[in-house]
């Protein structure tokens, strides 16, 4: 290389550089153009963003505001809803409530219709039993009478005299029995007044002693030597003790046992009482039936041999007389019924007295 050609590479060196300065130059501005650029974009796309974001946010405040006034109206329909269908299950119940009691009257009125068409048939039986039994008193007064006589023309050890005794005997229990149906059937206003129960018991029982042999029910009497009197309705009693008596007898089919008790005891502290108990070993009443026997109307026998009302009228008669019934039954062994009849009291009678007023 010589001396004259190293000026001239210089120059065109420093041309060159030059010429790299202005595009560095040129290329720093566009760089600069273009990132200012950049950023005004990114400034504005980042305005849009928050622009956006706000709005998101405001509608995003204004679903929740109106999924929670929905809320609210689902919750208020709702209950809405609800109190409605309450009412109507409330007037469905009460509708069935009364379909329900319109159902027991309708049966309880064709119960009533076919008891008063019962009573209509047995009421000229009635009467005519009662004729019957006041024409059987004549002839036996007559066989009395003649029995009588001929026992005071007859010696004391002659054969005949014990067969005209026993004629005797029957013919007293016959009358006697007479007597007690007359009375038992007998209408008219109730008689207040001192009862020996077991009395009251003994001729009830005399009504019904056939029937219950037939039965082959065994009878079984345990009454207490000292009982006070009771302030009662005889008429009543009897009625009392008869139904109870052919209940116990249609609940021992094959037969049975039935245990009559009266004793002295207490209606509560200090007020006594005389207690008289019916013991059957019949088939005994189902735990499910326990709480309705009492009802009016109900019954467990077949159709045709229960009307319903017995034990209905048992209470009712019992709670007339200040005392309580009560039963107690196993199924399969048998029933007690124990009847607790107040002691001779003033209130008492006067109570009676004043209901038949």
């Amino acid at each position: 290389m010589n001396a004259n050609g190293l000026p001239q590479q210089l120059a065109e060196a420093e041309a060159t550089v030059r010429t790299l300065q202005q595009e560095l130059a040129e290329t720093n501005r566009g760089l600069v153009a273009l990132i200012m650029e950049l950023e005004s974009r990114v400034e504005e796309r980042t305005a849009d963003l928050h622009a956006t974001q706000e709005e998101l946010q405001r509608t995003n405040s204004e679903l929740l505001q109106m999924t929670l006034e929905l809320e609210d109206r689902v919750d208020q329909r709702t209950a809405e809803l609800r109190e409605a269908n309450a009412h109507l299950q409330h007037e469905l119940a009460e509708r069935q409530r009364a379909e329900e009691a319109l159902r027991r009257k309708d049966e309880e009125l064709r119960t009533i219709s076919q008891q008063l068409w019962q009573a209509a048939k047995l009421a000229p039986m009635g009467e005519l039993a009662a004729s019957i039994a006041h024409e059987l008193n004549n002839p036996l007064a007559t066989v009395s009478l003649r029995v009588e006589s001929l026992l005071a023309q007859i010696l004391e050890d002659d054969p005949k005299r014990r067969a005209l005794t026993v004629i005797e005997q029957e013919v007293e229990r016959m009358g006697n029995l007479v007597a007690n149906l007359l009375q038992f059937g007998r209408r008219g206003q109730a008689q207040i007044s001192s009862v020996d129960v077991r009395e009251e018991l003994e001729n009830t029982l005399a009504l019904i002693y056939y029937h219950l042999r037939n039965h082959r029910i065994t009878m079984v009497q345990q009454f207490a030597p000292d009982v006070p009197m009771v302030q009662a309705d005889c008429q009543q009693l009897r009625q009392v003790f008869l139904n109870l008596l052919t209940n116990a007898s249609d609940a021992m089919t094959q037969g049975g046992t039935l245990t009559l008790g009266v004793t002295p005891g207490q209606l509560e502290p200090g007020v006594p009482a005389v207690i008289v108990t019916f013991t059957d070993t019949g088939i005994g009443i189902a735990p499910e039936d326990m709480p309705k026997v009492m009802e009016p109307f109900f019954t467990t026998k077949e159709e045709g041999k229960g009307t319903g009302l017995g034990l209905a009228i048992c209470r009712r008669i019992v709670q007339e007389h200040h005392g309580t019934i009560e039963i107690s039954s196993t199924v399969g062994q048998g029933t007690t019924i124990c009847l607790t009849l107040p002691c001779t009291n003033d209130s008492n009678g006067t109570y009676l007295r004043e209901r038949r007023l």
